[in-house]
């Protein structure tokens, strides 16, 4: 019975550690590789590692291979580190920043305190892994600390980047379901959960596990959502280009500079010749049944810049972009019902006709605007 659960127990961590690496093996030999599939292989090369290090203290090939061991201790910190950054670049269209180096400096300092147990003979070595660590109380007290608390804070600053990134994506884009990030917000949530229970049972079996169902779920979304595995697709959210010097030297196709997103100093004129030139165009070019349509390209259709629009959406329309363009997409799908040939129309191709990529989407918005589900509307009608 114990053989069979030390053996299941095995297989666990040889699955974790084998995904890991063969996802890592992928994100660096694919094309077109972004700042963020470089991060991630990262992360996952580090996970591997985090795993392994369990794989060698639960099978006992710690005191054959100690070295391996030590070389591990700070791989839990750099797997946070990873997720932090790969949340960060994975929603921002910037290029790496080395300042960022700096978050590796606890997990340097973890690893040069336990430097001089690589000079140990072989004896001494195993002597010191048998004791349970018998002359690095203080390093192993302070890897442990910085352990959790890297993980706790980590995983807090990534949700304040995904939760930010998801507020300011309304503002640029009409469609959001592909690009929300919904499976890192509630896998980093778990993962938060499981850093404050582990907090106080300190059991590394919990931490190791966590990490294993972590890289198969990391896996399976990464490749099954957008903007991981495949070519950079959405522009940054988290900041809105201005650049007023070189869109008045008309020079669009240069690239704008990145500033934090505000306000510009629009005159009560302009801002109404923008109001009145947006509602001509929703109403007779109708560019919101492009359903990947986003605020660049519909300020492209005034001509204005994007910021500029934004500000008087929000300061006429008293809604975000995503919201203006959906409600339209509504008012198109009421005006689209009401002929009598939609009839012969399932409401979801409506719904397609009108802008909308996907069920959800359209459920979402239908409900928000009318109170009802489509399906609630559609018996009422009966």
């Amino acid at each position: 019975m114990f053989f069979a659960a030390y053996l299941r127990m095995s297989y666990f961590f040889i699955t974790g550690i084998s995904i890991a690496l063969f996802l890592t093996a992928i994100l660096l030999t694919k094309e077109k590789k972004s700042t963020s599939d470089f991060i991630l292989a990262a992360l996952l090369f580090f996970a591997a590692q985090t795993i392994f290090n369990t794989f060698l203290v639960e099978t006992g090939l710690y005191l054959t291979y100690p070295d391996l061991l030590v070389l591990g201790f700070s791989s839990p910190i750099i797997v946070s580190i990873f997720l932090y950054l790969y949340s960060k670049y994975q929603t921002n269209n910037i290029p790496f920043q080395w300042r960022e180096l700096w978050h590796f400096v606890p997990a340097a300092i973890i690893f040069l305190i336990y430097t001089r147990f690589f000079f140990l003979n072989p004896s001494q070595k195993l002597a010191v892994m048998q004791s349970g660590g018998d002359g690095y109380e203080f390093e192993n007290l302070l890897r442990i600390a910085a352990i959790y608390i890297s993980g706790i804070i980590y995983c807090i600053l990534s949700l304040r980047i995904l939760f930010t990134y998801r507020r300011n994506i309304k503002n640029e884009f009409s469609n959001t379901e592909k690009i929300e990030f919904n499976w890192l917000v509630f896998l980093i949530i778990g993962m938060l959960a499981i850093w404050l229970i582990i907090l106080f049972l300190q059991d590394n079996k919990i931490i190791s596990i966590s990490a294993t169902i972590f890289v198969i779920l990391l896996g399976y979304f990464g490749v099954t959502q957008v903007n991981v595995f495949g070519p950079k697709a959405i522009s940054s959210s988290n900041v809105i280009f201005v650049n007023n010097k070189k869109e008045d030297n008309n020079e669009p196709d240069k690239p704008p500079r990145q500033e934090k997103y505000h306000y510009s100093n629009l005159s009560s004129e302009e801002s109404l010749q923008i109001h009145g030139q947006l509602l001509k165009i929703l109403e007779g070019e109708k560019p919101f049944l492009n359903p990947e349509l986003t605020l660049a390209e519909l300020a492209k259709h005034i001509p204005t810049h994007p910021n500029k629009l934004s500000e008087v959406i929000n300061k006429y329309e008293q809604k975000s972009f995503y919201d203006l363009i959906n409600e339209r997409r509504i008012h198109e799908f009421f005006r689209l019902l009401n002929m009598p040939e939609s009839k012969q129309y399932t409401l979801m191709s409506l719904a397609y006709d009108c802008g909308f990529n996907s069920k959800a989407s359209f459920n979402r918005n239908f409900k928000k605007y009318t109170g009802k589900t489509p399906s609630e509307y559609q018996n009422n009608q009966k």
